[in-house]
């Protein structure tokens, strides 16, 4: 693996690590109990999930904390990654920052030591979790960056549509499509554009992609923000609407592609 490949994804790290301190910046103590899009979740509990995932890419034990029965809990794996948010449930909005501060640092310690060999080998995560070590690491901005835009939405405040950790995060976002949607939805060409990047498709018959308007025709095309296409590759209860979108073609089969579009456990 190159260290281009290094660089970006450890630029990508700093990107979102400081996109997500920028989301809170300033808030008052009623915003840190704003609901998000994560049903269950308000902003504290964004902030303390993706202290515990970091803390568990570091390799620190695990939150020791039982799990109440919880209507967004579905699964174990939603139990692990329910861990942290219970362990910080009161925890002071400082002293949450600090904890993300020391957390975030020791990762882009850790990544700017790692060699980049290692990207090509196989990497933990989560509850199990394993993949070669680039993809978990785009794993990791892709998720990170889904919870600052949560964290945004719930706020009201507009981020960043650029930079490296976006990049991989839209990215992440198409070739999942490619590989779910042609199990869930009809076959169509879907053609999404992200603010100004240019238009990917998306064959349905085959889970094809193709870019700057190669492929076949599309059946729909669906303009999105970054944090409208996070929203709704995640699922969240904050969903646009195609109503509130702006769609060209066959406007309910992109209703019913959109809704088949949640690409997270």
């Amino acid at each position: 693996m190159s260290d281009e490949t290094h660089r970006q994804l450890i630029d990508a790290h700093r990107g979102v690590f400081a996109g997500l301190r920028d989301a809170v910046a300033g808030i008052d103590e009623a915003a840190w109990s704003s609901p998000t899009g994560c049903p269950g979740w308000d902003v504290h509990d964004q902030v303390a999930h993706v202290i515990g995932i970091e803390r568990a890419m570091l390799g620190d034990p695990p939150d020791e904390v039982e799990i109440p029965e919880l209507p967004h809990i579905r699964n174990d794996f939603g139990k692990a990654v329910e861990a942290a948010i219970q362990a910080r449930r009161g925890m002071p909005p400082d002293e949450l920052l600090r904890e993300a501060d020391e957390v975030f640092a020791r990762r882009i310690d850790v990544l700017e030591a790692m060699d980049p060999s290692a990207l090509q080998e196989p990497m933990e995560g989560l509850a199990g979790m394993r993949a070669k070590g680039s993809q978990m690491l785009r794993i990791r901005v892709f998720d990170m960056v889904c919870h600052e835009h949560d964290i945004r939405r719930a706020l009201g405040r507009g981020g960043e549509s650029q930079g490296p950790h976006v990049d991989i995060s839209v990215e992440q976002v198409a070739r999942a499509w490619a590989r779910a949607l042609p199990q869930v939805q009809d076959a169509g060409v879907l053609e999404v554009v992200v603010d100004d990047r240019p238009p990917v498709r998306i064959d349905l018959a085959d889970g094809s992609l193709h870019r700057e308007g190669a492929g076949p025709d599309p059946t729909a095309t669906i303009h999105l923000g970054v944090s409208d296409l996070l929203a709704v590759a995640g699922g969240r209860s904050d969903v646009p609407d195609v109503a509130d979108l702006v769609v060209e073609g066959d406007r309910e089969w992109a209703r019913a592609t959109l809704g088949a579009a949640s690409i997270t456990p």
